[in-house]
């Protein structure tokens, strides 16, 4: 999330998940234990480690990166690790990254503005005020999903940004909070959880946490490269069309194509 002192519409593929399941009259109470998965490296890509990702986004058929401190919004491929295309943000500290197909949203940490992007490259196209934090941001069926840190995600009108509903996180019923980066699929919405190796996959309408997914084998295929307490796992991005999922973190070496797979029996 941030330096301490003190994720064309997206795809709809489904990773490694089952058929939610739903409570009936004769059904008695659903399995609230989530599923448990591991991360799988496929394929390995270079990434730029000064870049301190917030957001990973696919857009209009190319990959775009929002990152933080000295922040920019970036145009990155998967053959090399310097940025195609950046366009500065100055005096802010941008946030999470979203698309709707025609345009990226990005958000800032505590300056509680939206920047709106249009065109190729994109330009800024307005600015929206808003209240509170912003972490991660995704887009599904025509709202914009925000995460602040809390166990609270809120469902924004891409149009003023304003709050339409929220839900509270919970897994296996106590609340979940320091969500981080998100990337919105069909059948539920990915977060990281800051400062861990850890991704849940969230219902939207219930807040209840499907999926544990262990990505600690990323963080162990950079040990060794990476040199600060702040380089974690935070970077989602589904693939249009494919439903590849690719992880990355803040200031690492490699961007990682990843397997969703059933953690190993304990």
């Amino acid at each position: 999330m941030r330096r301490l002192p003190w994720f064309l519409p997206l795809s709809l593929w489904c990773l490694g998940c089952a058929p939610t399941q739903r409570q009936t009259p004769d059904a008695g109470v659903a399995d609230l234990t989530p599923k448990k998965l591991v991360a799988r490296i496929v394929h390995t890509y270079p990434h730029d480690p000064t870049a301190f990702t917030q957001g990973l986004q696919f857009h209009q058929g190319q990959l775009y990166e929002s990152t933080g401190e000295k922040g920019d919004l970036r145009r990155i491929s998967l053959e090399q690790a310097s940025p195609l295309w950046k366009q500065s943000v100055p005096d802010v500290f941008p946030e999470g990254l979203a698309s709707d197909g025609e345009r990226l949203y990005q958000l800032t940490w505590q300056d509680e503005t939206l920047f709106v992007w249009n065109g190729a490259p994109p330009a800024q196209e307005k600015q929206v005020e808003y209240s509170g934090e912003g972490w991660g941001l995704c887009y599904w069926h025509g709202q914009l999903v925000r995460s602040d840190g809390t166990s609270t995600l809120r469902f924004h009108d891409p149009k003023d940004f304003h709050v339409k509903s929220q839900v509270q996180v919970t897994l296996q019923g106590t609340p979940r909070d320091m969500l981080n980066e998100l990337e919105c699929a069909e059948d539920g919405v990915y977060a990281n959880v800051w400062h861990t190796n850890t991704l849940l996959k969230i219902d939207y309408a219930t807040g209840r946490v499907l999926a544990v997914i262990d990505a600690s084998a990323l963080a162990q295929a950079v040990r060794g490269r990476v040199h600060s307490y702040e380089a974690v796992l935070n970077g989602i991005a589904l693939e249009p069309g494919t439903g590849r999922l690719f992880l990355t973190g803040k200031l690492w070496p490699d961007l990682f194509e990843v397997a969703l797979e059933p953690a190993p029996a304990q």
